[in-house]
């Protein structure tokens, strides 16, 4: 009797099974390099002529705005909530990393919370507002990175972009869209840091460009992009 060792089609019962393994795993999301990344903060249209004439985005302990659309629930809340480095949270400019993001999400399908949001926020609409880019990388090393709201009890933050980095893998699975994440810089932001400024539609755009062309000074580019101004069509399940 002979025996081969050649291996049967196939291979071994075992390396069957951990092929069948590998293909049954899920896909990871596409590693999210923070450096790269764009940040978003978005303000009623009636605030940003304050912006460029500061040629700053300023914290909410610095600057009321023109056009307030936080309740005063949430600045209190804010205000007694510690981010990483001592200071008060609402002593930051606020920013998203997705021009989805849950909180903008909220106001834009009419600031429903009264926890959340004043009634400024429920008399606007979503095209009433502009959305400041500012790459990720113009923030430094004193950058923060929240999980979730910054001022949430269980939130989990990185300083730095090393670290906010980390965080970003740990949420990879979580919130692969950074919907639920919260950056924030300052106390304030150089205005000149913005690269893009998101915009409704023609009308706004003009309206911006002729308060930047008021002011002189740093120039973004003006975009619309309806998309951002308006909820995401969630398709009905069947």
């Amino acid at each position: 009797m002979s025996t081969s060792l050649r291996s049967t089609p196939g291979g071994s019962p075992a390396r069957a099974k951990a092929t069948a393994l590998r293909v049954a795993e899920p896909d990871m999301p596409a590693a999210r390099v923070f450096g790269t990344l764009r940040a978003h903060h978005v303000t009623h249209i009636d605030n940003f002529d304050g912006i460029v004439a500061d040629q700053a985005i300023s914290a909410a302990d610095r600057v009321t705005p023109s056009y307030d659309i936080s309740s005063p629930a949430l600045r209190e809340r804010r205000a007694a909530a510690t981010a990483p480095d001592g200071t008060s949270v609402s002593g930051h400019v606020p920013f998203l990393l997705s021009p989805d993001g849950a909180r903008w999400d909220e106001v834009r399908r009419g600031a429903h919370d009264e926890s959340q949001w004043s009634d400024a926020a429920r008399s606007a609409r979503g095209i009433d507002y502009v959305v400041l880019v500012v790459p990720t990388a113009a923030f430094g090393a004193s950058v923060i990175l929240a999980d979730t709201d910054a001022d949430a009890e269980d939130a989990r933050f990185a300083v730095g972009p090393e670290a906010a980095a980390n965080l970003l893998r740990r949420t990879d699975l979580t919130d692969p869209e950074m919907h639920g994440l919260e950056l924030l810089a300052g106390p304030s932001v150089p205005f000149s840091s913005v690269a893009v400024i998101g915009v409704p539609n023609d009308r706004t755009r003009h309206a911006v460009k002729d308060i930047l062309s008021e002011h002189g000074g740093h120039a973004p580019r003006v975009a619309v992009f309806p998309p951002w101004f308006v909820p995401p069509v969630v398709p009905d399940e069947d």
